[in-house]
C-alpha cells in the first residue's frame, strides 16, 4: 500500500512504490493495446518479520522522537498472514479480469478506503496528527 497512501519518515520507500504505481497504470494502456494486461497488488504489512529484519528505523536526532512514536504504534498483530496475500495475487492473475489494483489485507483495504472516503488532504491531516502528535 507504500504506493498508495504514505507514512511520515519512509519517503524514499513511497517515492520507489508510487514509481511502480504510475509506471503500471501508464504501462496498463500501452500493453492492453497489444494484448498483454498488468496487475498491481498493494499489500499492507505481512506477517513476515520485516520491521525487524529489513526496515531501517534510523533518523536523524531532530526525528527520532517522532519516529520512535511512530514505530511503537506499530502492531504486527495486525499484519496480515502471507498466505492471505498470495491469495490475493493468485486472484489478479488468474481472474480474467481488466482490472489493475488489488488491495490486499484488512489494514491496507481499511486505510485505503479511509483515505478514499476523507479525501487526500484530510486523510494526509489524519495520518500527521496520528504519528506526529506533540
Amino acid at each position: 500500500m507504500g504506493g498508495l497512501i504514505t507514512f511520515p519518515f519512509s519517503s524514499v520507500y513511497h517515492a520507489t512504490k508510487w514509481a511502480l504505481e504510475g509506471w503500471s497504470e501508464s504501462m496498463a494502456f500501452e500493453l492492453n493495446k497489444i494484448g498483454v494486461g498488468i496487475k498491481t497488488v498493494s499489500p499492507g504489512g505481512i506477517k513476515t518479520d520485516f520491521l525487524n529484519r529489513s526496515a531501517d528505523m534510523s533518523a536523524h536526532p531532530a526525528y527520532e522522537k517522532w519516529v520512535t512514536q511512530m514505530f511503537s504504534a506499530i502492531n504486527e498483530d495486525h499484519f496480515t498472514p502471507a498466505g492471505q496475500i498470495a491469495s490475493v495475487v493468485y486472484e489478479a492473475a488468474t481472474d480474467g479480469k481488466d482490472k489493475l489494483r488489488y488491495v490486499a489485507g484488512e489494514d491496507a483495504l481499511a486505510l485505503y478506503a479511509q483515505r478514499s472516503q476523507l479525501g487526500d488532504e484530510a486523510f494526509r491531516k489524519q495520518m500527521g496528527q496520528t504519528f506526529l502528535a506533540d
